[in-house]
């Protein structure tokens, strides 16, 4: 019988690497090295949130740096809640401080739960003086840039976890006046839903009294119809991960390539 000779033996020929010529370091690149500088800590589950970020931040030097929160899947309060207990521990795996720009906690129902105070006080305890960002605090500032107060909110969520986002909104300044929602739990089928069924949504949650229209959750693809949802209503659209994506941007002062994801891209963060 023959045998196979193994390919990853070390080369002993002459032709070793102490022959191998020396090549003198360069000068080497300020950190951050992309901007803004992202990181993010998504849920252990979480196969949207990334794409839908990358495609807002597309034509600028970002770059998104991930850690893992546990989550079940389930979308109620409790199992929301419970990740605030776990995103120390989530924030400690992300680069160090001088690496990054901000740190993005990636779950707006989640931010809704825990709050956005706590989360920023316990994402301190590891990554202190970084800008944290979370998506119910990203929206809150997108609402206020485009200077609208009653919000119509089209969600996936169950009534409880549309009435938590609701209060937190509530508490911010803003009146929601009518709204919809597909009223699942299912944090994977989420992922799953194709855009267009937020088209259906946003319009199903629109009235004539609303001033602008909120699509919740970072765990849905809804990027590319935000510009539909604007011509079609004539007014404009604020998404979790749009929010999110617009306020990184902000915090490093940088500008969007363009507007063409919504007016929202048009507008200066207000501090």
């Amino acid at each position: 019988m023959s045998l196979i000779t193994p390919t990853n033996l070390p080369v002993t020929d002459g032709s070793g690497a102490e022959n191998w010529q020396h090549v003198a370091m360069p000068m080497l690149r300020n950190v951050p090295v992309h901007r803004p500088a992202i990181g993010l800590i998504e849920l252990t589950m979480e196969t949207a949130m990334s794409g839908e970020l990358h495609r807002f931040l597309d034509g600028t030097s970002a770059g998104i740096y991930t850690s893992r929160v546990p989550f079940s899947g389930t979308t109620v309060g409790t199992e929301l809640s419970k990740m605030g207990d776990r995103v120390v521990a989530a924030a400690d795996l992300l680069p160090e401080a001088e690496w990054l720009d901000c740190i993005v906690y990636g779950c707006t129902s989640g931010s809704a739960f825990i709050g956005h105070d706590r989360l920023t006080t316990l994402i301190e305890t590891v990554r202190p003086e970084i800008p944290v960002i979370t998506p119910i605090g990203a929206v809150a500032r997108a609402l206020n840039a485009l200077k609208v107060r009653k919000i119509a909110v089209a969600t996936p969520y169950v009534t409880s976890v549309n009435a938590q986002v609701a209060g937190v909104l509530s508490k911010d300044g803003f009146e929601i006046v009518s709204g919809a929602a597909f009223h699942t739990e299912d944090g994977f089928a989420m992922m799953l839903m194709p855009p267009e069924c937020f088209v259906t949504a946003a319009l199903a949650a629109d009235s004539d009294s609303a001033e602008a229209i909120f699509i919740s959750c970072t765990g849905i693809v809804v990027g590319s119809v935000i510009a539909e949802i604007e011509e079609r209503t004539g007014k404009p659209v604020v998404t979790s991960n749009q929010a999110i994506a617009w306020q990184c941007l902000e915090t490093v002062g940088a500008e969007a390539p363009s507007n063409k994801f919504g007016r929202l891209f048009s507008r200066r963060l207000i501090v």
